[in-house]
């Protein structure tokens, strides 16, 4: 059996509209989806519903994090970008080295900051947690 080629999450960066998030512990998506058109008709072939791939949605990221009040350029402006409705450019930085290249892999795109909520508990750090919508395609590519 060949050893697996999985990599480890830890060291996953988002990057926000230049500047990488401080201190996140969790990062999921994007989870992209696509819309499926039924074109079935009266010729479908043994009375199975035929369906084509219609518009495609470049769904959300969600993260969570450690609140750093002097992390301006990303928390902070994070913030902001939701007050005003900014749409930015994001990148995902996987961790590790692809193979023999040395090539990065990310995912890059544009969104729209839709949520961003912070908890204080009497007991533990204080957290905070966000959602980008994206908008557009996102782009997974190594480089």
């Amino acid at each position: 059996m060949a050893a697996s080629a999985a990599i480890s999450g830890f060291g996953t960066l988002l990057n926000w509209d230049t500047a990488d998030i401080a201190e996140l512990t969790s990062i999921s998506g994007p989870s992209e989806t696509a819309n499926t058109i039924d074109v079935t008709s009266h010729d479908s072939d043994d009375t199975y519903a035929e369906f084509v791939a219609g518009i495609r949605d470049g769904g959300e990221i969600s993260f969570d994090g450690n609140v750093i009040t002097t992390d301006t350029n990303g928390q902070i402006a994070m913030h902001t970008d939701f007050q005003a409705g900014s749409k930015k450019a994001f990148i995902i930085k996987l961790p590790g080295w692809v193979s023999s290249s040395h090539e990065y892999p990310q995912i890059t795109g544009y969104g729209i900051v839709t949520a961003f909520g912070m908890n204080f508990p009497f007991d533990d750090k204080v957290s905070f947690s966000a959602t980008i919508k994206v908008t557009g395609k996102p782009t997974l590519t190594v480089s």
